[in-house]
C-alpha cells in the first residue's frame, strides 16, 4: 500500500473532521460541519481584513505566499486530539478513522529525526500521544536517551511503565506530579493516569484529580474521560448527591458521546448497586438524572435498571423502575411486557404480593421477549413453583406437625400459624437470589 505523503495528513483528518456526525443510537442535531474548521482558524487565525479604504483602486499586489504549516509531534498530536474531540461529539467517523490517524503518526514519530527531541514541546507531544492510545514504542526510545531533562525524564519513564502494565513503577514515578504546573493537555494525560493509579487505594485523590482535569479541558474527549470514571467512583465512595450531579452534568454535556452507550449500561448497574429502590431518598437520585433525557432514552434506561435490579436481588429498586419504565410504554409494546416481566419477578418474592406476580408471569406472551428475558421468564416462573411448593409444606421444607391438635391448640396454631409461614417461606426466598441471577445474560 501506498503511504500518504507527509504533508497530507493534516488534510485526511481535516476531511475526517467536517464529516457530518452519523449513525448515533438516538436521534440529535446535527453538529455543524463547520465547527472543526473553526476550531482550525482559531489555531491558524488568518490575516485581519485590511481596513476600508476610498482611495481608487489600484492593481493588486499579489499576495504572500502562506508559511508551510510546520509538521512535527506537536501538530501530530493536536490533530489527533481534535479527532479524538469529535469522538466525544459522536462522530462514527473520527471514531472509525482513528485507528488509521494513531498508525500513521506511530509511524512519522518513530522516524522522526533525532534532533526533533531535543525540543521540550515534542517530548511532551510524543507523552501525550503514547497516553492516548499510541503505544509505548516511542516512549522505549525516549527513554533509552541521554539528556532529556526535567520533568520530561521522569513523565517519559512513568508512562512507560503505565502503558506496560507496570502500575506500581508509574505510580512510584507519576505520584508527585503537581499537573498544576504542566502544559494543559499534558496535564490532561497525566492526571488521567494518576486517576486510575490511585483510584483502589484512594478514591478522594482520584476524584480530585478527575476535578482538575475537567476543569482544565472543558470540551474534549479528556474531559469527557474524566466524568465518566469520576461519576463511577462516586458511586462507589456513596456520594450520591455528586454523583447525581455528575451524571446529569455528562448526560447534557455529552449525550452523544461513541461511549455514551456504555456509559448508559454502566449508570444503570451502579444504580442498582446503590439500591435507589431502599427509600425514596434515593429513588429521587435515579429520577433526577433520567429526568435529563428524552421519553425513549429514559425508558431504554429504567428497563435495564430493573433487570439488573432482578439479578442482584434488589427488588425494591426493579419494583420502582419497571414501574417507571411502565408508564413510558404503550400498552401492548414490548418493553411493557418486558417491564411486567420484571416486575411480576421482583413480586413473587414478596408474601403479599406472590399470587399477583404469578398470575402477571404465566399471562406473558413469551414471542415478545428477547431471548434472554425468555429465559429469565422461565427462571421466575420456576422460582415461583418452589416458592408455592414451600408455601404448601412440599419436601424441600420442615413438615408441620401432623398431629391432630386439641381445640384449644388449634385455634392457638391458627392465630400463630402466618408467624409460623413467614420464616418458613423466607427461607424458600433466600434460595431465589441465586436463581434469578442464573438469567444473568
Amino acid at each position: 500500500m501506498r503511504r500518504i505523503p507527509q504533508g497530507l495528513s493534516g488534510l485526511l483528518v481535516v476531511c475526517l473532521l467536517a464529516l457530518p456526525v452519523t449513525g448515533r443510537a438516538e436521534p440529535a442535531a446535527t453538529e455543524p460541519a463547520a465547527a472543526p474548521v473553526a476550531a482550525a482558524q482559531a489555531e491558524h487565525p488568518a490575516p485581519p481584513d485590511p481596513a476600508p479604504s476610498d482611495a481608487a483602486p489600484s492593481d493588486p499586489a499579489p499576495a504572500p505566499a502562506p508559511e508551510p504549516r510546520k509538521e512535527g509531534p506537536v501538530a501530530w498530536v493536536r490533530t489527533l486530539q481534535l479527532l479524538q474531540d469529535r469522538i466525544a461529539a459522536g462522530s462514527l467517523a473520527a471514531h472509525e478513522g482513528q485507528s488509521v490517524l494513531i498508525a500513521r503518526i506511530n509511524s512519522d514519530i518513530l522516524n522522526a529525526a533525532p534532533e526533533v527531541w531535543t525540543d521540550p514541546h515534542n517530548l511532551r507531544a510524543a507523552i501525550v500521544f503514547a497516553l492516548s492510545g499510541g503505544g509505548p514504542a516511542i516512549l522505549r526510545r525516549l527513554a533509552k536517551r541521554d539528556g532529556l531533562g526535567e520533568p520530561e525524564a521522569t513523565l517519559v519513564r512513568g508512562a512507560l511503565a503505565y502503558v506496560e502494565g507496570r502500575e506500581a513503577e508509574a505510580s512510584r514515578l507519576l505520584k508527585d506530579v503537581d499537573i498544576a504546573t504542566l502544559p494543559l493537555t499534558l496535564a490532561g494525560a497525566i492526571g488521567l493516569t494518576q486517576a486510575a493509579l490511585t483510584v483502589t487505594e484512594n478514591p478522594t485523590r482520584a476524584i480530585g484529580l478527575l476535578d482538575q482535569v475537567r476543569l482544565l479541558l472543558p470540551g474534549t474527549l479528556a474531559e469527557e474521560g474524566a466524568l465518566r470514571r469520576e461519576i463511577f467512583t462516586l458511586g462507589q465512595s456513596g456520594d450520591l448527591k455528586k454523583f447525581e450531579a455528575l451524571a446529569v452534568q455528562y448526560l447534557r454535556r455529552f449525550p452523544h458521546s461513541i461511549y455514551a452507550g456504555n456509559f448508559r449500561q454502566r449508570l444503570a448497574y451502579q444504580l442498582t448497586k446503590l439500591d435507589v429502590g431502599q427509600d425514596e431518598g434515593r429513588f429521587t437520585v435515579l429520577t433526577g438524572i433520567l429526568d435529563e433525557l428524552n421519553t425513549e432514552s429514559q425508558k431504554d434506561l429504567y428497563l435495564p435498571v430493573a433487570r439488573t435490579a432482578i439479578q442482584e436481588g434488589k427488588t425494591g429498586s426493579a419494583l420502582m423502575a419497571a414501574d417507571r419504565a411502565l408508564a413510558l410504554c404503550g400498552p401492548e409494546s414490548p418493553e411493557a411486557v418486558q417491564a411486567r416481566l420484571y416486575r411480576a419477578a421482583a413480586e413473587i418474592v414478596s408474601l403479599t404480593t406472590f399470587q399477583t406476580g404469578l398470575r402477571t408471569l404465566k399471562a406473558i406472551d413469551r414471542a415478545k421477549l428477547p431471548q434472554r428475558d425468555a429465559h429469565l421468564l422461565d427462571t421466575a416462573l420456576a422460582t415461583a413453583e418452589e416458592i408455592r411448593r414451600g408455601l404448601n409444606g412440599k419436601p424441600g421444607l420442615p413438615e408441620a406437625d401432623t398431629a391432630a391438635p386439641k381445640p384449644a391448640q388449634a385455634a392457638a396454631n391458627a392465630a400463630d400459624e402466618p408467624a409460623k409461614l413467614i420464616p418458613r417461606a423466607q427461607a424458600t426466598i433466600d434460595r431465589i437470589d441465586l436463581l434469578l441471577k442464573r438469567a444473568n445474560p
